[in-house]
């Protein structure tokens, strides 16, 4: 896309970023509300819920990749990354009101049309898996244009934050539009929060993605005429960068440790704190803001301090309000609410400052081949993404129930309450505190970027003599 001498206005950052809205708004209500609604309204078996969501996660092992590679190498007059999001957003939408909406004469009518009869074992895992691939067309070509709007060290930040800023946006409508359908139109129970949620989602994502897919213009592909890679070729390549690799095994620890106190944050409200659901949706929402709010300040501190020292220090920040948690109890809820905004405000800066040292390293790789590979390198962001999530899940509630723990039970032991606490505060920061030594050292420092920014420039130019 154009840029002026001073970088890329706010505008053309916030017209990407709204993006990632209506797209964030989808996972949560997945999390939330799929597997009490397909098992408790329709019929199938938890079980069997919980085993098709997680066997259709497995399709990502070989759709990441190639998507990767394909929006990588596909040249269109349009770009290489904007195609794939005008050719994900109808399946997208069109999985989203299947899965979310079964019972609608329309889903039961694009389903008899393919055959199908009625909700089923094959209805879920066919419209989930669809709506996964959908989102992996969208997201990952997405993420990998943003990563190249700019070549400038902060600036890439920036535009991460917009993005995550807005991402945030969208999980807290995620919350926001079931309690406004219970509360004010008195709509309840899952099957609502999860219609409610489709129709923001299939009016958003259209009106909302269209204005950039129309107005930014893609940078050109940092390319040389060379013969192409085999893809396997490709990853082996990726992996061999050394800072990616140190990168990206420190991601998979934060996003593990997120991903667990997330799959314990209603049952530790509940059970720990004696809460009722009500406070614990408030709770959430505040959570989100906070982290959402604190993302600017992040920024500033990295401009500083670096990206990777500014992530460490956030690995800190969460620790040290991690360990009064399991300290606190019954009647001292909003003292919990305080700590818990004060962790919370640490979230940013593991979400969006690694994601941005990302796309650092694909001009590590541009300098060294001279190709840009940056959908293969966040094809392979996102698997470690959804493996650390399905990771942190595992661990959390597998954790919690080798310990007695069970959600169902009206009573629970002192030592089940023990384990929740801690598997929700204190051992997920450890397992951050894992990616401290893998990120204090990280090598892509400001100076260096900015050097190899410089080399590839140079390089980009006397290519530009030649050919002219």
């Amino acid at each position: 896309m154009d840029t002026a001498a001073g970088g890329l206005s706010r505008a053309k950052m916030a017209l990407y970023g709204v993006v990632n809205l209506p797209t964030s708004i989808v996972g949560l209500p997945i999390a939330l509300y799929i597997p009490a609604f397909y098992s408790q309204n329709l019929g199938l078996s938890l079980a069997l819920v919980g085993a098709l969501i997680a066997l259709s996660r497995l399709t990502d092992v070989v759709t990441d990749p190639a998507i990767g590679i394909l929006s990588d190498r596909w040249q269109t007059r349009f770009g290489r990354r904007k195609p794939w999001l005008a050719m994900g957003m109808p399946l997208m939408m069109l999985s989203l009101w299947m899965l979310f909406v079964p019972q609608s004469e329309s889903a039961r009518f694009v389903w008899s049309w393919l055959g199908g009869d009625g909700v089923s074992s094959l209805y879920l895992f066919v419209w989930i898996s669809l709506l996964y691939l959908s989102f992996t067309v969208v997201d990952l070509p997405y993420r990998a244009w943003g990563a190249e709007l700019s070549p400038d060290y902060d600036e890439r930040s920036r535009v991460t934050g917009w993005r995550e800023a807005f991402g945030y946006g969208g999980t807290l409508m995620a919350l926001f539009i079931p309690l406004y359908a219970s509360l004010v139109l008195g709509l309840p129970g899952a099957d609502n929060a999860l219609f409610s949620v489709a129709v923001v989602v299939v009016v958003m994502l259209p009106l909302l993605t269209a204005p950039a897919l129309i107005w930014l213009r893609e940078s050109p592909a940092r390319t040389v005429a060379a013969a192409r890679v085999p893809w396997r070729r490709g990853l082996k390549i990726v992996w061999a960068n050394g800072p990616y690799r140190r990168l990206v095994i420190g991601f998979l620890f934060l996003v593990t440790s997120v991903s667990m106190t997330a799959s314990l944050s209603l049952f530790f409200v509940q059970s720990v704190m004696e809460e009722t659901f009500d406070r614990y949706a408030f709770f959430i929402l505040a959570y989100y803001i906070a982290s959402s709010a604190a993302i600017p300040i992040w920024f500033a501190i990295s401009r500083r301090l670096g990206k990777h020292r500014t992530v460490v220090l956030g690995i800190a920040w969460l620790s040290l309000w991690s360990a009064v948690i399991p300290l606190l109890g019954p009647g001292q809820y909003w003292l919990f609410f305080v700590v818990m905004m004060l962790k919370g405000s640490a979230v940013g800066s593991l979400v969006f400052l690694p994601a941005s040292m990302a796309a650092d390293v694909v001009d590590l790789d541009t300098l060294r081949t001279g190709e840009q590979r940056t959908g293969l390198y966040f094809s392979l962001w996102g698997m470690t993404n959804k493996a650390a999530v399905a990771l942190g899940v595992f661990l959390a509630t597998n954790g919690a129930a080798w310990f007695g723990f069970d959600p169902a039970a009206d009573e629970h032991s002192a030592t089940a309450k023990l384990a929740v606490a801690l598997l929700y505060s204190v051992i997920p920061a450890l397992v951050a505190c894992i990616a401290l030594p893998l990120l204090w050292k990280y090598p892509l420092t400001r100076e260096r970027q900015e050097r190899m920014r410089a080399h590839i420039e140079r390089r980009e130019a006397r290519r530009a003599q030649v050919s002219g």
